[in-house]
């Protein structure tokens, strides 16, 4: 029996091991890539943004938070037109996303998430923005509500 114990020990931990080798987001770190569906149709990839920095916020229908900021990045993406603003539904049911995405119209492209894309970027909590610079590197990881001058300070 201890024997049986142990290997299936080691056979759980080799699994979660080798499951856990894809890149995630980490300050410091180059931004893992990903395309994703754009809600008004089209993609967006991440690397095709290099040379300009990019405000990643992740958000989800049933996130109240999300609804209030969202005005706000809508205003600072409309302000700084070098910056790519994109905002990634995650953890929500497709149609909600899009109606949400139909009735809160915000001024920057807003995307589906994927699992790929959550496990890239995870977070505990919504809503996350993460702050990729010119050269594709993350600089910053800001969990909460982010309004104009939070993400005039994080993207300098």
């Amino acid at each position: 029996m201890f024997v049986l114990v142990v290997a299936v020990g080691l056979t759980i931990g080799w699994l979660v091991g080798s499951s856990n080798s894809a890149t995630v987001a980490a300050v410091g770190s180059p931004a893992p890539d990903f395309t994703v569906e754009l809600i008004d149709g089209g993609t967006f990839t991440l690397s095709e943004t290099r040379g300009q920095p990019v405000v990643l916020n992740f958000w989800a229908s049933w996130c109240a938070p999300c609804r209030e900021e969202i005005p706000d990045i809508s205003a600072y993406a409309d302000s700084n037109p070098d910056v790519s603003v994109v905002g990634v539904a995650v953890r929500d049911i497709e149609e909600n996303s899009r109606r949400f995405a139909y009735e809160i119209d915000a001024s920057y492209p807003l995307a589906l998430g994927t699992s790929e894309v959550e496990d890239a970027y995870p977070a505990f909590g919504l809503p996350y923005t993460v702050i990729i610079d010119h050269n594709g590197v993350v600089t910053q990881i800001f969990s909460g509500i982010v309004d104009e001058n939070v993400l005039t300070d994080l993207v300098d």
